[in-house]
């Protein structure tokens, strides 16, 4: 059976127009090809920067081959779809507090899970420093303090990080200032990834007087109980 992606991300496209590849399932709607891991993405469900929006769902260990316009497996295949820009547009600012300094080397990999904890923090600290202060350099340096010491999910996930791609249930929080998606993202991903953001903005205070939500936050590996609290950009 054939059908057409509904949306893909960016490098993803890339991939799927590019020469064929093999890929192997992982389980959890995941495959891996290399160390790049491409998320499928049920229909209407929150995007992933590398993700494939489409029915399609591999077993773990399943071979199938991307490349050459499409994502074969067996007797299905996927075309290639229209392309989602997974940067958000930012129209808060963030403040964490109190703003502590945490060590990059001892959250790498820290925690269970698919996405360890520890990296689901340097996923929105890496973001927000190039979102709110276009910090590439920062970025990189983490993107590459974490080679092969993750998951192959996290260092896919910190590298569209470090070009400021990120889950759709985190574009309602910088555009908005809505956090209930985020907050509900996985089992403690997007609280993690919350606290990331709001360690890298460092809001001024001269920048609004008083904040329109904020959030405790607790039991974040290798972070501190913290508040976080979310203010509109004028303007935006």
């Amino acid at each position: 059976m054939t059908t057409r992606a509904l949306s893909s991300g960016v490098l993803v496209d890339r991939l799927m127009r590019g020469p064929t590849t093999t890929a192997i399932g992982l389980g959890h709607r995941h495959l891996r090809v290399g160390r790049y891991v491409v998320s499928l993405t049920p229909p209407g469900s929150p995007r992933m920067p590398n993700g494939i929006e489409c029915a399609l769902v591999l077993g773990r260990g399943q071979e199938a081959v991307i490349g050459d316009g499409a994502l074969r497996a067996d007797n299905a295949r996927v075309l290639t779809g229209p392309v989602w820009d997974s940067r958000p547009t930012v129209g808060v600012l963030l403040e964490a507090s109190p703003l502590q300094h945490f060590d990059v080397d001892a959250l790498i990999g820290a925690g269970p899970g698919l996405t360890p904890q520890g990296d689901d923090v340097l996923i929105g600290f890496v973001a927000g420093r190039v979102l709110f202060h276009d910090d590439v350099m920062t970025a990189r340096r983490i993107l590459l303090a974490s080679a092969g010491k993750t998951t192959a999910l996290s260092e896919t996930l910190l590298l569209h990080a470090a070009r400021s791609e990120l889950p759709e249930q985190a574009h309602d929080l910088l555009a908005t200032g809505v956090a209930d998606r985020l907050l509900s993202f996985g089992h403690s991903s997007g609280k993690a990834m919350l606290l990331g953001l709001a360690l890298a903005c460092r809001r001024s205070p001269r920048s609004s007087t008083r904040p329109a939500e904020e959030f405790p936050l607790d039991g974040v590996e290798g972070i501190q109980s913290t508040v976080v609290r979310i203010y509109p950009v004028a303007g935006a």
